[in-house]
């Protein structure tokens, strides 16, 4: 075989990857200019199944855990964003049959092509699964040799000349064998922390699992107040009901002896609400301006330039100023201001009952990437420190549905908010077997609170050092990957002259790429870092240099740059 791909990892990433590299060789082979039959694939994935990954797998998720995205911003093909909402119309019947509950959760009741569907996760794992299917039958039909390793971990790389050495564990057997590589992709999702201490939960993953470890009647806290934090909760008062009341309003009906919750955070923030769109088109906060922006000041960008443009647009969508100190630190209970979010959601602040700020941030949302990117690392750290909570309530909205069980969950005792500040402890009681939290409140009083089970559910942990796999484990301790940034002091992307007079260092703990082909950054031999010409990584091990890293369009923008840099290369070397 002339040419091998390996892709580590089957998920949503695997998927998208495996469908733009097969679309462009095709491409490219109907011109006569790429030779198929010269091209393997080989895919490695620890679950028995390829498509879903974690986040969209039943054995994971539950009927009730919906994609917190609209499913027509969820498609993975590039320039086709509305592909899974298309899917599921023409798969209804189908999926009426296997998934009986598909509808119950959706924005419209009929669930059909409305501007905001949010389907069970299980829905779409099972578009996965089938545009995976789809992407391995076109491959081979158009000569690929395409090499499938289920119930495979790959537990190291090592360069092996011009080419990549990987070992892999066969799960069923605990055999080990190895396999050869000109090229490999990075695209193993998300990790869950080992769980080492007792009623420490670090990732309310997998649902059933906490289920069984948290008893009834247990009170307990969950760290962070965004979709995971609500998600952990609707896993752990499931044996309850959910009633919608003769006024239209959600109440929720306990069992006769139900958990119950206090949710911390630094700000006690919870997500906004998903709304509707309107017709504002925005004067300020526009692509011409972002460009602008963008090219005036690669590699130098401030938040006071990008903010002045969004105050512009708001205050002339408004026709006020915008009071910054509300929207970092609300003012009022929890409920009162999740109250709000929802009837904002579904009445609107506009003449259309639209969301207008909503409907502002969805026009730039394709321009966050470059924008983050563009930061001085001072910058991005400052906004990582300052904004970042601020920014994903309004960017990773959350469907009205949640927003209605959790405010019913609210209002019938079982759950609170509480904010602790920045200057918190959490700490393990041995004696009592315990954890406790010390903290100061709104009034500076001192608080210590203590819970026998905790649930760590702030989502995704940046940095890499806290995935247990051996791959990542090797790679970090061969350098393989790097978990520091290094930026020159007046320049874009390029890398400095030398490390050692870079204007700014970052070490964001998630693995350096170049953002432009995602080949991920090495140190060279003369000590300076450089963009490997073998390794590509994409997905939460990039979040912190990639701001929508997780999200459904954020990988599929990066697997597209991926397969035509791939494409790009064949075609000039075949």
């Amino acid at each position: 075989m002339g040419f091998n791909f390996a892709i580590i990892g089957g998920g949503l990433t695997a998927t998208a990857m495996l469908c733009q590299f097969v679309n462009r060789v095709q491409a490219k082979a109907v011109k006569g200019r790429l030779a198929p039959s010269q091209i393997g694939i080989q895919i490695y994935e620890k679950q028995d199944f390829f498509g879903p990954g974690i986040p969209h797998n039943d054995k994971f998720a539950l009927p009730f855990h919906i994609t917190n995205m609209c499913a027509a911003d969820m498609g993975i093909l590039e320039g086709m964003p509305g592909d899974f909402q298309d899917w599921v119309i023409n798969n209804s019947e189908n999926l009426r049959e296997h998934f009986s509950y598909i509808h119950d959760a959706s924005f419209e009741a009929d669930g059909s092509r409305q501007e905001c569907n949010h389907y069970p996760r299980a829905v779409m794992g099972a578009y996965l699964k089938s545009r995976f299917q789809e992407a391995v039958q076109a491959a081979q039909k158009a000569g690929l040799a395409i090499c499938l390793f289920p119930a495979s971990e790959v537990v190291d790389l090592r360069q092996k000349g011009k080419k990549l050495c990987l070992s892999v564990k066969d799960l069923r057997t605990e055999n080990y064998f190895s396999n050869e590589a000109d090229r490999v992709l990075l695209a193993t999702g998300h990790w869950f922390e080992k769980n080492i201490q007792k009623g420490y939960f670090t990732s309310p993953w997998p649902a059933k699992k906490l289920i069984g470890d948290i008893p009834p009647g247990a009170k307990l806290a969950v760290i962070g107040t965004s979709l995971s934090a609500i998600e952990t909760l609707l896993t752990l008062t499931s044996e309850g009901a959910f009633i919608r009341s003769e006024t239209g309003k959600l109440v929720y009906s306990p069992s006769h002896n139900p958990r119950t919750f206090v949710l911390y955070s630094r700000r006690g923030l919870l997500p906004k609400v998903r709304g509707k769109m309107g017709p504002h088109r925005n004067r300020f906060l526009n692509r011409e301006n972002i460009d602008r922006l963008l090219a005036e000041n690669q590699g130098n960008l401030t938040l006071v330039s990008i903010f002045k443009l969004l105050d512009s647009e708001l205050e002339a969508a408004y026709g006020q100023p915008i009071d910054w100190d509300e929207i970092i630190n609300p003012t009022g209970k929890p409920a009162d201001l999740l109250q709000g979010y929802l009837d904002d959601a579904v009445n609107g602040d506009g003449p259309n009952g639209e969301l207008i700020w909503q409907t502002i941030l969805h026009q730039s949302f394709d321009r966050v990437r470059d924008l983050y990117l563009n930061l001085s690392l001072e910058e991005r750290r400052h906004f990582d420190k300052n904004y970042t909570s601020v920014f994903f309530t309004h960017a990773a909205t959350q469907p009205a549905i949640n927003a209605e069980k959790l405010l019913a969950l609210m209002e019938a005792g079982i759950v609170k908010v509480c904010k602790l500040g920045d200057n918190y402890q959490l700490v393990k009681d041995e004696v009592n077997e315990c954890y406790e939290f010390i903290y100061r409140d709104i009034q500076g009083n001192l608080k210590r609170e203590a819970y026998q089970y905790v649930v760590n559910a702030r989502g995704q942990e940046k940095s890499l050092e806290t995935d247990p796999s051996r791959l990542v484990k090797n790679l970090l301790k061969r350098g393989t990957v790097l978990v520091k940034e290094f930026q020159p002091a007046h320049s874009g992307h390029n890398v400095p002259t030398d490390p050692a007079s870079a204007g700014e260092t970052y070490k964001t703990g998630s693995i350096w790429i170049d953002p432009e082909t995602h080949r991920i950054m090495q140190m060279g031999p003369d000590k300076n870092p450089a963009k490997s010409s073998l390794i590509y990584a994409v997905g939460a091990m990039t979040r912190g240099q990639i701001i929508d890293a997780s999200m459904a369009r954020g990988i599929v923008q990066a697997t597209f740059r991926i397969a035509a840099d791939l494409v790009d290369y064949l075609t000039r070397t075949q």
